[in-house]
Parts: structure tokens; C-alpha cells; sequence
């Protein structure tokens, strides 16, 4: 069932790989909050107990709720972001992109697992997450949408801990999640102020600054 779920967290990435909307961006965020909580709390449900069932919770809360809605109030609504995504690659090649480097990671998981001790596809899932956000953040423009791509690097990197750590570190990843709130709420604020200045949402303005 784990392993199902890690694929259903790539199909997520091969969407996010297609789609042009900012809203979609949001929608697919949320379902990984929402995955994750089902991979974390699977394990658990031989041994259910208040301690074990913080993780998960905050997982779902902090991801798939309290996050989008401060994304989409804060900075989408107020801000009153376009809803299309601009892009430095084709469409088509970035999905290109996407799915060759998804390929070669789970070729490349798939020959690790015959040698050290990680689970495969579980591998495998986080370490072409983590590939999906870098493309996100370097091959679109649009600011709201290079948070998104951080916050799914995030994703990524908790879904190696978990591939490769016999036991989860819950207080180092209940940690990791205050950091995150701590950087979108300071993001949305930059992306205010820059938005104050240059009337756009995008980096376009930007890469016209000189020293």
C-alpha cells in the first residue's frame, strides 16, 4: 500500500509537469500534504498511540490545510496573482524533462536497493520529488509558484528521510515543518514587497536589475 501511494505522490509531479495554472499548482500541493499523511500514519497502524499520531496530524494540518489557504489568501487573493504560469521552457519539454529524469531515478533507485538497504520506489519517489521542485523553481517564472516548488523540495526531502531512516526522527521533522511555515510567511512578505514595486508577480522585472 506504501508503495502504491509513493506512485500516486509521482503522478502528482508528472501533473504538475502539464499543468499551466497556479490554482492547479495549489490543488496539487495539497494532495501531497494528504498522501503524505497516509504514508506516515501506515506503519503506525499496528501501534496507534497519542505520540505516534502528532506527526501525521501536523503533517495534515500544516500541509494540506493551513499552508494553501495562507498561499491562497495572502498572496494569490490579496495580491491578485494571475492564474497562468509562464515558463523559460516549452511545455512539452518540460514534461520531457520530467519524465526522463524520473525514469533515470528510478533506474538508478532500483540498482542502489541491490546494494544497500533503502526501499526502492519509496526512494525513488522523494529523490525525483526533490528533482521536480529544482525544475519548478528554475524553469518557471512566476514567484508564487517558485514557493510552491520549495515547499514541494520540502516534500521530497521528507519522503527520503523517511525511505532511509529505520525509525522517524519526529522531533527533527515536526522542526522541519516549523521552518517551513517560518519561510512561506517571510516569502509572502517579500513577494508583497516586490510586488508593491514592480506591479508583477512574476521575475521578468527582476532580471532587469543592475548593481
Amino acid at each position: 500500500m506504501e508503495n502504491v501511494l509513493n506512485i500516486l505522490f509521482c503522478l502528482s509531479l508528472l501533473y504538475l509537469a502539464t499543468t499551466t495554472r497556479v490554482d492547479a499548482y495549489l490543488k496539487v500541493f495539497v494532495l501531497q500534504g494528504i498522501l503524505l499523511f497516509f504514508i506516515v500514519i501506515m506503519p503506525l497502524i499496528n501501534r496507534p498511540s497519542v505520540f505516534t499520531l502528532i506527526l501525521p496530524v501536523t503533517i495534515l494540518l500544516v500541509k494540506a490545510i493551513m499552508i494553501p489557504l495562507y498561499i491562497r489568501k495572502k498572496i494569490i487573493i490579496e495580491l491578485e496573482v494571475k492564474r497562468n504560469i509562464e515558463s523559460n521552457l516549452q511545455q512539452f519539454n518540460f514534461l520531457l524533462l520530467t519524465v526522463f529524469s524520473m525514469i533515470a531515478v528510478f533506474i538508478s533507485s532500483n540498482m542502489l536497493a541491490k546494494y544497500t538497504y533503502i526501499d526502492a520506489i519509496p526512494f525513488a519517489a522523494a529523490f525525483s520529488t526533490i528533482i521536480i521542485g529544482l525544475y519548478i523553481i528554475i524553469f518557471r517564472k512566476k514567484l508564487i509558484v517558485h514557493v510552491i516548488g520549495f515547499l514541494v523540495i520540502e516534500n521530497g526531502i521528507f519522503l527520503l528521510g523517511i525511505s532511509v531512516a529505520s525509525e522517524m526522527p519526529f522531533l527533527i521533522e515536526l522542526a522541519a515543518l516549523l521552518d517551513i511555515f517560518v519561510v512561506v510567511f517571510l516569502m509572502g512578505i517579500a513577494i508583497n514587497k516586490i510586488s508593491s514595486t514592480f506591479s508583477v508577480d512574476d521575475i521578468t522585472a527582476l532580471d532587469e536589475l543592475k548593481d
